[in-house]
């Protein structure tokens, strides 16, 4: 019998009796320290001793000692009940937000209004919750919560998938970002067809977006070759703002250049282009942790009245 199968069926209660001898110096006191009859303590002691084939205690006088292997039995039952109290501590403070991690993937576009809007108010009344970010394409941001690498996702709308949990969000248009200087920043929408004429920034593969666009180009029927391919929204942005080509996303994710006024934001004039959405998402199955819980239902809110 291994050593936690038999701690397991001493149990509880010989081990608080055998340490309160030890606190209150006998017996008797231990008893009467506890509310039970001395020779109930008495009969759990000696049938402890008899299990384990050690003496626990020892008579000297009136003085009961508490031998060498008692005292280790002691020493692992007030152990026990310190991990106890600081585990039901540390829950309390899981369950108050006073402690704990979130872990959020999101698309690369959307970090700017997150810490805007919801991760700013969550930090500020829960400023003991680390809140991890871990920032991609929307493939890289499927598979981290498929993986269980963060408990929320936030990108852009990808195929249903019955192993998420969905919460989708109402379409943005999908804009051509342009310099203020750009013809295209003087009208209120953009023709599919005025693209080919223009040099094009496009986002790479991975990213939802370029999925968007190439959507775009082959109803309209349209061939175009790109004159740069990036990988970061920040770099297109700023080829874009630099004159140098028609950028594609949306015009929150374009808004800290926007506002700068380094950036202006056109929508293409498209159906497909009007229906460019984004999702938040966990893994079916997945227990969200209240601190986790509390930041959806903010990300939720936020992004619902964006």
């Amino acid at each position: 019998m291994n050593n936690e199968s038999w701690m397991d069926d001493i149990g509880e209660r010989p081990l608080k009796y055998l340490a309160e001898i030890a606190a209150t110096g006998g017996v008797r006191m231990a008893a009467e320290a506890l509310g039970v009859n001395p020779s109930v303590v008495s009969r759990q002691i000696a049938a402890l001793e008899r299990r384990l084939r050690f003496p626990l205690i020892e008579r000297r006088g009136r003085n009961v000692i508490i031998t060498e292997i008692g005292q280790v039995l002691i020493d692992y039952y007030r152990d026990g009940q310190r991990r106890q109290r600081d585990l039901s501590a540390r829950l309390e403070e899981y369950r108050h937000l006073k402690r704990g991690r979130v872990a959020i993937g999101v698309g690369e576009g959307f970090i700017g209004r997150l810490i805007a809007q919801a991760l700013q108010r969550f930090s500020m009344s829960y400023p003991d919750i680390l809140v991890e970010i871990r920032s991609g394409p929307t493939p890289a941001v499927l598979s981290l919560v498929r993986d269980d690498v963060v408990d929320i996702g936030l990108c852009a709308r990808s195929d249903d998938d019955p192993a998420m949990r969905i919460h989708p969000f109402a379409a943005k248009a999908l804009c051509a970002i342009v310099a203020p200087t750009h013809r295209f920043a003087k009208m209120e929408s953009v023709p599919p067809s005025e693209l080919v004429h223009e040099r094009l920034i496009f986002m790479t593969e991975a990213h939802g977006v370029q999925h968007f666009v190439h959507s775009v180009l082959d109803t309209a029927r349209l061939n175009v070759t790109p004159a740069y391919r990036v990988d970061l929204f920040n770099t297109a942005q700023t080829l874009a703002a630099a004159g140098l080509g028609v950028a594609f996303m949306s015009a929150i994710t374009a808004r800290r250049g926007i506002e700068l006024g380094e950036l202006v934001a056109v929508p293409i004039d498209h159906p497909i282009a009007a229906g460019f959405s984004s999702q938040m998402m966990t893994r079916v199955g997945r227990r969200l942790s209240p601190a986790a819980d509390h930041l959806w239902k903010q990300l939720a809110q936020s992004l619902a009245n964006r």
